[in-house]
């Protein structure tokens, strides 16, 4: 009886507070990341506290396992405007995954040569805002091949 009440516990703590914060493990992964590795991120709701960024990398993929499989959500956000910041790099490809309501851009890129977001979903959840500027419906990049 002891451990269900725990077990209970915890499942409350779960759903009251939300996914897991991913931020810290993908902002290892994007910074030790070498030429020609695959970033994959698992099926599941994942919220992120703050941008995610990664400077000056060539040829990296970051793939989720599908749309509406991967969800990254950044709802809440309490640090940085971006979503995922992609600066000074080449040919990085973002895939199979939703991006939904950072506080600005949910995927900003800066000074990138061959940027390919392929099956993605980017969107804010809630209803239209003025806030939101030109962002006010979702945006599918199903089989786009570059953007940018």
């Amino acid at each position: 009886m002891k451990y269900l009440g725990l077990l209970l516990m915890f499942s409350f703590h779960i759903l009251a507070f939300g996914q897991k914060d991913i931020r810290k493990q993908l902002q290892t992964q994007f910074i030790m990341a070498e030429a020609g590795d695959t970033i994959e991120v698992p099926a599941g709701t994942f919220r992120s506290s703050g941008s995610i960024s990664m400077d000056e990398k060539r040829d990296i993929v970051i793939r989720g396992a599908g749309i509406d499989q991967t969800i990254l959500s950044f709802k809440g956000q309490t640090e940085g405007a971006e979503g995922i910041r992609i600066d000074n790099s080449q040919n990085i490809i973002l895939k199979d995954m939703t991006l939904q309501d950072a506080k600005g851009d949910l995927v900003k890129v800066m000074n990138t040569k061959g940027i390919k977001l392929i099956n993605a979903k980017v969107e804010w959840t809630g209803k239209p805002n003025k806030k939101n500027g030109a962002y006010t419906r979702p945006l599918w990049l199903r089989g786009v091949d570059q953007v940018g």
